[in-house]
């Protein structure tokens, strides 16, 4: 089975927007994106390509229509040799028309592939126990809050200083630190903390 990727994780590994992501599978590409439960949309890898390579094509000046974009998409994707104005060769990829392009896909699909793997051997390289921290999420073999970490990164310390502050923490656990910061804080409401509004004593009394 292919790995699939949730929206936001995608977005934060190519530094988009996970918002106008879904609005180009919805408005332009016209797909449904994967859901395993109904409620996260997932992506395959060829899918984050596609927005890396359109962001990376737009960022050049390169301007591409709706019909255009669908036809990248399906050639990235669905893996036809030729679709429209683009024409792809194994990782070579040519545009023609009045704008010609030719692509060597190489080195974005490895650095895209690269930074997904990070993320997700981000998995191993933290751990939650009850006597580590009341059971925060921590760096393993360390005392260090990984969201500690990933609001200071959000508010514009630079790595460089956070890896002197934690000298043991290794340089692949602050990328995950990094692309953890990249996707926002989680939706939904912040857990309030419990109030207790009268104590043991007046509760008894009563």
């Amino acid at each position: 089975m292919s790995l699939t990727f949730e929206t936001r994780v995608a977005a934060a590994a190519i530094a988009q927007s996970p918002k106008w992501m879904r609005q180009e599978f919805t408005r332009v590409l016209q797909v449904s994106a994967k859901a395993t439960d109904r409620k996260r949309h997932r992506l395959a890898f060829r899918e984050v390509l596609y927005f890396k390579l359109k962001g990376a094509l737009e960022s050049g000046g390169v301007q591409m229509h709706p019909e255009d974009r669908r036809a990248l998409y399906q050639v990235l994707v669905d893996k036809p040799s030729e679709v429209g104005a683009w024409r792809r060769k194994g990782l070579r990829l040519e545009r023609t028309g009045e704008v010609p392009v030719t692509i060597d896909l190489t080195k974005i699909a490895r650095a895209t592939h690269a930074t997904l793997r990070a993320y997700q051997r981000g998995a191993d390289l933290v751990e939650c126990r009850a006597d580590i921290c009341s059971g925060e999420l921590v760096f393993r073999g360390t005392r260090v809050p990984v969201t500690q970490v990933v609001e200071q990164i959000r508010a514009g310390v630079p790595v460089v200083e956070i890896a002197e502050d934690y000298p043991q923490l290794s340089a692949q656990a602050l990328q995950y630190a990094e692309l953890r910061a990249r996707m926002g804080k989680p939706p939904g409401r912040p857990a309030k903390p419990l109030k207790i509004q009268r104590s043991a004593v007046e509760a008894a009394d009563r």
